[in-house]
């Protein structure tokens, strides 16, 4: 099927960002919409939402008040930190400061990996997907890097930061950002005075945050940077604007002149026409298509999301329910993010997030996107740069180790500890037992071929797909039927048509 990207010409700009008329909300649509908006489309998933509606589904996955529970050995380690590392600072023997500045890295570098763990579980869980696909998006925009920030706590911070921003105007959560602490060592602002600016902030708010390149000057730049000036942390985790290193004289920024501080630039910058379109393109990059989308379309949300005060809840809203969101030529044409495959691929087999760091992180990094490391300031690049041979062979292998039989014997003292806590925690249900496979074998194989691909890819790639998947698993009463469904399935989740979506 080659459908062709709508064009004014061909899809009314009028019509684009209208809702989508509840006569086409169907399977098909609804399966387009829970895998692009979260991980996956089960069909409990796919049933539910043909209940409810787009707009209504968003309200509800976005909404007020998520917090990812942080664990006690965080809670305490943010507790300590700050005396901890005031006294490693006094420490004058320089032996002794290397001992106790590796002792606390190496319990950020464990705490970070926990964090890193938490969050997949939480985001595997179906109600909380569509939203931790938002955070992972505004995470794209105001990148942070553990490799640099190291502290947990502060990285635990910014991502609830960014969670609750989700249902804010997006001016207020650039100025929220603007005063995150681990933003604010990121950037560098922590080294802005009135006497030696630093540009780093000023330049990424204007270009990676808010207008996009090209739609702004140097000297905007070196006159806003002097407003971020004051913006520091203390005892580790909280804000405060130092006076003393505060520029207060007049800056003039894009032609406006005053005694601007950062949420006065801030407001300034949302005043450009660029404002009004460049985390629409952003959002359309990351949920829609990586190709260019007629610029008529992006204007015309882009004015409608200003009127509505850059309402981030609206800007989803209208998003995300829209007749263009819907448009046929936007379905199966987008590469799955490693997190999305991973994840999805747990939700799609009905599976917990196996429970094991080491597996699961390094998992992610092989396949491209190691948790909160991006490559840059400038985030991931989607698309066909998640494809080459070792992101496509380490996919494959995750496939290969959920279908695998895990031999305890052989797991180390913290696998095995980490087994057992999943197992209390009744997230013991991280593979694809025998037992299971052999459940679906009172059906024919007509009907698992055309189950598996109905769920697992998209509309497409199913005709083909399911013609393979009927040979593969023949008689499903003859003997080595499970043995032959469970081949049928990891082909199909091997398939290059199970990395679109």
């Amino acid at each position: 099927m080659n459908i062709v990207s709508p064009t004014p010409d061909t899809f009314a700009v009028k019509d684009a960002w209208k809702p989508l008329p509840m006569g086409f909300w169907d399977m098909g649509t609804a399966q387009h919409f829970l895998r692009r908006v979260g991980f996956s489309a089960t069909p409990e998933a796919v049933t539910s939402v043909l209940r409810s509606s787009p707009g209504a589904y968003i309200e509800t996955a976005y909404r007020a008040g998520a917090v990812l529970p942080r664990s006690e050995d965080l809670k305490t380690f943010t507790d300590e930190a700050p005396a901890r590392y005031n006294n490693m600072y006094r420490v004058k023997d320089a032996e002794e400061k290397r001992k106790l500045r590796q002792e606390l890295q190496r319990e950020e570098n464990e705490l970070f990996r926990s964090f890193a763990m938490d969050w997949f579980h939480y985001a595997r869980e179906p109600e909380n997907s569509a939203r931790e696909k938002l955070v992972m998006f505004l995470q794209d925009i105001f990148v942070v890097e553990q490799q640099k920030i190291k502290d947990p706590q502060q990285l635990y911070a910014m991502q609830q930061m960014l969670r609750d921003g989700t249902t804010l105007s997006y001016p207020e959560l650039c100025k929220r950002v603007s005063r995150e602490p681990a933003m604010i060592r990121y950037l560098d602002l922590d080294k802005n005075t009135a006497h030696k600016p630093n540009e780093n902030f000023a330049r990424e708010l204007f270009e990676l945050f808010i207008l996009g390149e090209g739609n702004y000057t140097e000297d905007d730049i070196k006159e806003a940077s002097r407003a971020f000036t004051g913006y520091r942390v203390m005892r580790r985790y909280k804000y405060y604007q130092a006076k003393k290193l505060q520029d207060k004289t007049d800056k003039t920024v894009f032609g406006e002149t005053g005694n601007w501080n950062g949420d006065d630039v801030i407001d300034l910058t949302f005043k450009r026409p660029a404002a009004r379109t460049f985390l629409i393109r952003e959002l359309v990059k990351f949920y829609l298509t990586e190709e260019a989308v007629d610029e008529a379309y992006i204007e015309a949300l882009g004015e409608q999301w200003a009127n509505h005060q850059f309402s981030l809840p609206y800007l989803t809203k209208t998003f995300f329910e829209s007749r263009l969101f819907f448009h046929p030529a936007y379905r199966g044409n987008m590469v799955k993010s490693p997190v999305h495959f991973h994840i999805g691929l747990c939700q799609d087999l009905r599976l917990d997030v196996a429970p094991f760091q080491s597996r699961v992180l390094r998992g992610m990094a092989t396949m491209g996107q190691a948790f909160y490391n991006p490559p840059n300031v400038r985030g991931w690049l989607y698309g066909e740069y998640w494809i080459n041979s070792t992101t496509i062979s380490a996919r494959r292998q995750l496939v290969d180790y959920l279908f695998a039989n895990l031999n305890e014997k052989r797991l180390n003292g913290n696998e095995k500890r980490a087994l057992s806590a999943a197992r209390e925690a009744g997230r013991g249900n991280f593979l694809v037992t025998n037992e299971r496979l052999k459940q679906v074998l009172s059906l024919a194989s007509d009907d698992l071929a055309k189950h598996f691909t109905t769920y697992f890819i998209t509309e497409p790639s199913r005709a083909n797909y399911s013609k393979s998947l009927k040979k593969i698993i023949g008689d499903t009463a003859s003997d080595g039927a499970a043995r032959r469904v469970r081949s049928a399935i990891i082909a199909l989740l091997q398939s290059p048509a199970y990395n679109l979506s």
